[in-house]
C-alpha cells in the first residue's frame, strides 16, 4: 500500500459542538421531533454521481479545534481510516483553535490546494457557511462531523452521533438508578453549545414523568474536570441535600466525584453514566456502579468512508449515524486501560496512529 502524505497545516479539534444559535438550519434542538426529522433526512439517498472523481483523492480536514482527548482520537481515526484507502493520496489537516474567522480562512486554503473533500468540525456553523457554499459550487464534497447535524445545500453529508438518543440513554439510566426520586443537579458542557442545550432539554423531558425528582441547579462545566469540581463545591455549600448529579461527560463527572469525596458526602452521591473516557471507566471499575454510554468515536472513520463512497460514485445515504449504547458497570470496566492516562479513550488504532 502506497504511503500517504499527512500534512498538519499548523493549526488543533472538542467534539464538533457548535453553539445552538448558529445551527445552519435553525432547527429547535430542544424538541425530540427535530431529531426524528433529522433521522428521516439522514436515511435519504444521496446522488453521488456529480461528485465522482477518477484517480487519486485529496482529503482536507478543517478542525475547529484539536484541544481535547475525544477530538484528538477522532482526528487520528480520520488519518488511520484514510491510510486504509489506496485511492487517498494525502490528508491535509488545519486547526482553527476556536477561531471561526480562521476556520473560514483554513477552508479557503484547503480549496486553493485542490482537495476533493473537506471534513470539518465547526466552531461556528454560520461563519463558515459562505466558504462551504464556495466549496459546494466547485464540486468539492463537504462532510460535517460530530454531534450536530447540518442541513444545507453547502453541506454534502454528515457523520454524526444522534445527540438526543445519546443523552436519553444517559438520563433514563440515571433516573432508574435513583428510583425516580431525589434532588439532582445537571453538569452541562459549554453554555449555549448544542450539547448543553440538548442535554438539558432531554433531562427535563425525562423528568416530566418523574414528579418526585427535582432539578435544583444546572451548571456549565465546559467539559473541564477542575471547573466541574469547583462548581460542585459551591453547590455542596448551598444545598444540604443532593441525591444525584447528571453529567454525561466523564471528565466532568470525575470533578463532581472529587468534590463530594472531599466534602465527606460521597455516600449520598449517585452519578449518571459517563462516557468512555479512561478516567471515568477507572472510577466505574473502582465503585462498581453507574456505567457508561459510548461516545461514538467512530465518527472520524465513518466520515472518511462516506467521503470515499461519494467521491467514487457509490450509493449511500445523506448521512451516517453512529450509534451509541449504554454499558453496565461490568462492561464499562472492561474499557478501562490502567496503563493509560485518564485523558484517554480505549481504541483499536495502531500504535503509529495513537495521539501523542
Amino acid at each position: 500500500m502506497r504511503k500517504k502524505l499527512v500534512t498538519m497545516v499548523v493549526a488543533t479539534m472538542v467534539a464538533g459542538f457548535a453553539t445552538s444559535a448558529t445551527v445552519a438550519q435553525e432547527m429547535d434542538l430542544t424538541k425530540k421531533e427535530t431529531y426524528d426529522q433529522i433521522m428521516q433526512w439522514a436515511s435519504e439517498p444521496l446522488d453521488t454521481s456529480k461528485y465522482k472523481k477518477d484517480g487519486d483523492l485529496s482529503i482536507g480536514v478543517s478542525a475547529g479545534y484539536l484541544s481535547n482527548a475525544w477530538i484528538n482520537f477522532t482526528a487520528q481515526s480520520v488519518k488511520y481510516e484514510a491510510s486504509l484507502h489506496p485511492e487517498i493520496k494525502e490528508v491535509k489537516v488545519t486547526d482553527a483553535a476556536f477561531n471561526p474567522t480562521k476556520q473560514a480562512a483554513d477552508i479557503e486554503d484547503l480549496l486553493t490546494s485542490g482537495v476533493d473533500a473537506i471534513l470539518f468540525w465547526p466552531v461556528d456553523e454560520k461563519a463558515i457557511l459562505p466558504v462551504l457554499k464556495k466549496a459546494h459550487d466547485k464540486g468539492v464534497v463537504t462532510i460535517n462531523i460530530g454531534y450536530n447535524f447540518m442541513r444545507d445545500e453547502a453541506v454534502t453529508s454528515n457523520a454524526y452521533v444522534n445527540q438526543w438518543t445519546y443523552t436519553e440513554q444517559v438520563a433514563t439510566s440515571f433516573v432508574k438508578s435513583l428510583d425516580g426520586k431525589g434532588k439532582i443537579f445537571a453538569m452541562l458542557p459549554i453554555a449555549g453549545s448544542s450539547a448543553a442545550v440538548v442535554q438539558l432539554a432531554v433531562l427535563q423531558e425525562v423528568l416530566k414523568s418523574h414528579p418526585d425528582m427535582e432539578l435544583i441547579s444546572s451548571e456549565y462545566g465546559d467539559w473541564d474536570r477542575a471547573k466541574a469540581k469547583q462548581l460542585t463545591e459551591n453547590l455542596l455549600q448551598r444545598f444540604p441535600q443532593i441525591d444525584g448529579a447528571f453529567s454525561p461527560a466523564g471528565q466532568m463527572s470525575m470533578g463532581i466525584y472529587e468534590a463530594f469525596d472531599e466534602a465527606g458526602r460521597l455516600e449520598e452521591l449517585t452519578l449518571s453514566p459517563g462516557d468512555d473516557y479512561n478516567g471515568w471507566t477507572k472510577l466505574v471499575a473502582k465503585e462498581g456502579k453507574w456505567g457508561s454510554v459510548t461516545s461514538g468515536l467512530e465518527v472520524g472513520r465513518e466520515a472518511v468512508k462516506q467521503a470515499v463512497k461519494i467521491l467514487t460514485g457509490q450509493p449511500t445515504t445523506t448521512a451516517v449515524v453512529v450509534p451509541t449504547r449504554y454499558l453496565d458497570p461490568a462492561e464499562a470496566t472492561k474499557l478501562h486501560e490502567p496503563d493509560r492516562p485518564d485523558d484517554w479513550f480505549k481504541t483499536d488504532l495502531p500504535t503509529e496512529f495513537l495521539p501523542q
